[in-house]
């Protein structure tokens, strides 16, 4: 046991796996600011990798399991592991590179892996009435009836087919605040493992675009106006090619006067105009992959 305590990777294990239970255990008990918690789960998980390595965030991962089995039982355990541990452990074991990060793969893990739950779900709930289409469809309507509100009366299709999306699009924003947040105060404390990478110069891997292309056509060949599941595989994975359009935007805008101001102009319009603006900047992402030659040195963040 001296050994076990004495080793500042398994401490770092045990004290991330704590914190990432506590967290989303008490979201999932309905406690107050329980959805402020449940996002913030990734943090101490990304903590133990990026100080301390792939076997510590890995540990802390599989502690934080165990407890969610105790404590809570097997489909908590099931939601931790595909919402934030699994991907967690892939984004940090490939992103270590030679000493450094190399947040290309990782980038694209953001797209894959709710890509592939949205699959497994499709799979599972395959002899459910409707399938996942069913299932998502009988969920907005039971949110929108325990709010008040009228199901008849909403487009409840229509929010059925994006909402495995958007919860692949919370998760993955969760993500990637997280493990950038993990990653800084890491930095400022002198326990990061390697250097922060320019995640503006952030690049997909060449095979990746081509898969969204993959996609785009299974949902126009495959996918109907009752699909929620193609649909939801392409916009998944159009999400990193998105990120990649704003990492673009802040590498070309540093150094510029008045970036301050453009970039505010920039968040601001994808607020306002959301689904225009996120089109534009996917295809300005698409462009970054395929029609920028070579990285210039670009701006610090």
């Amino acid at each position: 046991m001296q050994g076990v305590f004495g080793n500042p990777r398994w401490l770092a294990a045990m004290a991330g796996g704590l914190m990432a239970a506590v967290l989303s255990l008490w979201a999932m008990r309905g406690l107050p600011l329980g959805f402020a918690a449940f996002w913030l789960t990734p943090l101490p998980l990304f903590a133990a990798g990026l100080g301390f390595g792939p076997g510590a965030v890995a540990g802390a991962a599989g502690i934080a399991a165990v407890i969610h089995a105790a404590v809570a039982g097997s489909l908590p355990m099931l939601v931790f592991l595909a919402a934030f541990a699994v991907p967690t452990v892939l984004i940090v074991v490939t992103g270590f590179r030679g000493g450094r990060i190399e947040p290309g793969l990782p980038l694209a893990i953001l797209g894959l892996w709710p890509a592939v739950v949205i699959l497994g779900a499709a799979v599972g709930f395959s002899g459910a009435p409707g399938g996942l289409d069913g299932v998502l469809r009988q969920a907005v309507a039971q949110g929108v009836q325990r709010m008040g509100g009228n199901a008849s009366a909403l487009p409840v299709g229509d929010l059925a087919r994006v909402m495995a999306a958007a919860m692949g699009f919370w998760a993955a924003v969760s993500l990637s605040v997280n493990g950038s947040a993990a990653q800084s105060a890491l930095t400022r404390w002198g326990l990061a493992l390697a250097p922060t990478p320019r995640w503006s110069e952030v690049r997909l891997p060449g095979w990746y675009p081509p898969l969204t292309g993959a996609a785009a056509l299974a949902w126009l060949l495959v996918g109907g106006e009752g699909d929620a599941v193609s649909l939801s595989i392409l916009l998944v994975l159009l999400l990193p090619v998105f990120l990649q359009g704003i990492a673009a935007v802040h590498r070309r805008s540093a150094g510029r006067p008045g970036r301050a101001f453009m970039l505010g102009v920039f968040y601001t319009g994808l607020v306002i105009l959301s689904v225009p603006a996120a089109i534009a900047v996917t295809a300005f992402g698409f462009y970054e992959q395929w029609g920028r030659r070579t990285s210039p040195p670009g701006g610090t963040t």
